[in-house]
């Protein structure tokens, strides 16, 4: 375990000595720069509980010190409480402190958003166990895009355990879990041992106190005899590897009681006949050395062949090197001995802290830019989730596995459940991910409480609130890619085969109530039979019918239909043609008049615009007017565009602007023509 954090040098009153504690750290960490902590200290200690949240930050800020952190990173851990309790902003730290220290301290803030282990009732929730996948998976986006982000996690959920100690039992074991199952197994990934022993043992401690008490007394109860045989053995290795000439560091140590505790589980068997409850630690300068050192060591002791790993050879995939042996004591006592260079003792006792440099990528040493790499290749999560997951963790272990791949948003629901989803999914996808009646019945979304269009992407952190009506049905042009409604397999599936239960008659009959809207906003006559043939073997369609079925499902789209009606652009439009040369390059383009009804509303015009200049369609005038009967608004406009493909487009762009009743092409002069029709 990770000793106790150092005192905190206090005033009378009992707040911390700002400047005294400041220049004892700084003392310790050379590295660190005195007059920002200094300053950040005093910005928290002015705050609105800032005692209270200066405490918070010190003890953080402490153990982030000890784990080689910049000085970046102490401050985000000063006032990464405050910002969570939202007694304070990031823009107002970034102005304070810097915009380094906001985002960082904002990006750990946003992990703890809601409880990791929080899980709904309904079946969707708790049969899929989705809640402790999708927080992982947030968990690494964060710590790809920065790396402090997950050991400043990791560090404040230490800080949190210690904490934890007098608060209800439901909170600790609820904190603990959430330590044992994605905590824990994440520092283990990164390497960074010193988090990783206190985590696991403090998790043990209040998920299985009786168990934690009793190895604890066992090993209190023989630790003046351990200690002094600890003494012994570290006197004769050095005496031994001193007459071979090899100059080493020798040091010993007890394992932390949650390893104890998990290997007298794993191989049914008592405390005494756990291996390395005494283990020994030898640290030279080289690795000639190191194997010279195994050498000596099995030349003193019968080693034990089943026990030897070589992790120097064959590195761990976090990084970690080392030899590993267990030999037999002269007691008869199994103990382990790891062999290593002091270089490899500080990578593995602070992991990805070992390596920290900000300062200049391009001179990062190879084993830094190795597990860097390694942070963005992760694919497999360590076996100690599933081994030890307290219930769900096999599902955890195989979701991971499985779809670790997939690049995922991660949102909330308003009651505080975080759902996994592709990225670019809308609220919509949102809606068919809860539950597929939401879907069907989905009128509007709210996303942190602002309404929004359910075809707006969403993005990881946001909390999606969806209104439904039980009048409200699934919507064909949900369906039309270039809408961009749905962006999900799943919520397209559902759209779909909601639609072909309505059976095959009122499927053809909507596809072809569909194609005469669209022929309507486009100016057209509705095809006579042999142009409907047309366009259906121009879709891969057997017979008329067989592609109004289609167009009713929503298995081709509006699009589609304008491409199958004219697949020869070139050829078939002559009105309103306009020549536009541009360095001796010729492009058509035609004039289209487009009338719009609306509600009138404030911005709505202003709305107009955006969606034209988002889809680059050139305004060339635009008129307005009250109806006084209707008091609705009428659009005209006048854009240059190629083909009907685009004007297609537009239209229905424009369509599904919020209050706008119609929109369709103004023919002006024979313009109801089909190409081959007479």
């Amino acid at each position: 375990m990770v000793k106790a954090y150092d005192e905190v040098p206090r005033e009378r009153a009992g707040n911390v000595a700002i400047d005294e504690w400041v220049r004892a750290l700084c003392i310790e960490h050379g590295e660190l720069n005195s007059d920002d902590i200094s300053n950040a200290c005093h910005f928290v200690h002015e705050l609105p509980r800032g005692v209270t949240h200066l405490d918070n930050g010190v003890a953080l800020a402490q153990l982030v010190a000890a784990l080689k952190m910049d000085t970046t990173s102490v401050l985000a851990a000063l006032v990464y409480r405050p910002l969570r309790e939202q007694v304070v902003s990031e823009e107002n730290i970034a102005r304070q402190l810097g915009s380094q220290t906001a985002h960082l301290a904002g990006a750990v803030s946003r992990m703890a958003t809601t409880s990791l282990l929080e899980m709904s009732n309904t079946a969707m929730q708790t049969s899929e166990a989705r809640d402790q996948v999708e927080n992982v998976r947030r968990m690494l986006v964060s710590l790809i895009d920065d790396a402090r982000v997950a050991v400043l996690k990791l560090a404040e959920r230490v800080i949190a355990l210690r904490a934890a100690k007098s608060a209800p039992l439901e909170r600790k074991k609820r904190i603990a879990q959430e330590v044992n199952l994605i905590f824990a197994p994440l520092a283990n990934r990164l390497g960074i041992w010193r988090l990783k022993w206190e985590l696991e043992d403090l998790a043990l401690r209040y998920l299985q106190p009786d168990v934690y008490m009793q190895i604890a007394k066992q090993l209190d109860g023989r630790r003046t005899q351990r200690e002094a045989q600890v003494e012994e053995i570290v006197s004769l290795i050095e005496a031994k590897l001193s007459k071979a000439g090899i100059a080493a560091m020798v040091s010993g140590r007890a394992k932390n009681i949650f390893s104890i505790w998990r290997k007298m589980r794993a191989k049914n068997i008592g405390l005494d006949e756990v291996y390395d409850v005494r283990a020994f630690r030898v640290m030279v300068s080289d690795i000639a050395q190191c194997y010279a050192t195994l050498g000596v060591i099995h030349t003193q002791w019968q080693h034990i062949p089943s026990e030897f790993d070589d992790y120097i050879a064959v590195p761990k995939e976090n990084g970690y090197r080392s030899i590993h042996t267990a030999v037999m004591g002269a007691d008869g006592r199994t103990l382990e001995v790891q062999i290593r260079t002091h270089e490899m003792h500080e990578e593995s006792e602070l992991g990805v802290c070992a390596h920290w440099s900000y300062k200049d990528t391009s001179n990062e040493d190879k084993p830094y830019t190795e597990k860097m790499n390694w942070l963005r290749q992760v694919v497999e999560w360590h076996e100690e989730t599933q081994e030890f997951a307290l219930g769900g963790g096999d599902v955890l272990n195989e979701e991971l596995r499985n779809r670790i791949q997939e690049e995922r948003i991660f949102v909330y629901t308003p009651k505080g459940h975080v759902l996994d989803l592709t990225t670019g999914a809308t609220p919509l996808d949102f809606a068919y991910r809860v539950h597929t009646e939401i879907g069907h019945r989905c009128r509007g979304a709210r996303v942190d409480g602002e309404t929004v269009g359910l075809n707006i992407p969403l993005a990881t952190g946001q909390r999606v609130e969806i209104l439904t009506t039980e009048q409200q049905q699934p919507l064909r042009s949900w369906l039309e890619p270039y809408l961009g409604y749905v962006r999900t397999a799943r919520a397209r599936e559902k759209i779909q085969s909601w639609f072909r239960g309505e059976g095959y008659e009122r499927s053809l009959s909507a596809g072809e109530n569909l194609l005469l809207e669209l022929t309507d906003r486009l100016g057209l006559d509705f095809p006579n039979p042999k142009e409907l043939q047309m366009v259906a073997e121009n879709l891969g369609c057997e017979s008329a019918d067989r592609f109004l079925y289609a167009y009713g499902v929503g298995d081709c789209h509006s699009l589609d239909v304008v491409d199958a009606m004219f697949p020869s652009y070139g050829n078939v439009y002559q009105l309103d043609l306009l020549a536009l040369v541009d360095d001796d390059k010729v492009q058509s383009r035609h004039t289209y008049k487009v009338e719009l009804t609306a509600v009138d509303r404030a911005g709505l015009l202003r709305d107009i615009t955006v969606t034209l200049s988002d889809l680059h369609a050139p305004l060339v005038s635009n008129t307005g007017r009250i109806d006084p009967l209707t008091g609705r608004a009428e659009i005209g406009l006048e854009l240059q565009l190629q083909n009907l493909h685009g004007l297609a487009k537009i239209i229905e762009h424009l369509r599904h602007i919020d209050g706008v009743l119609g929109a369709r092409r103004i023919v002006t002069g024979d313009g109801n023509f089909w190409p081959g029709s007479s």
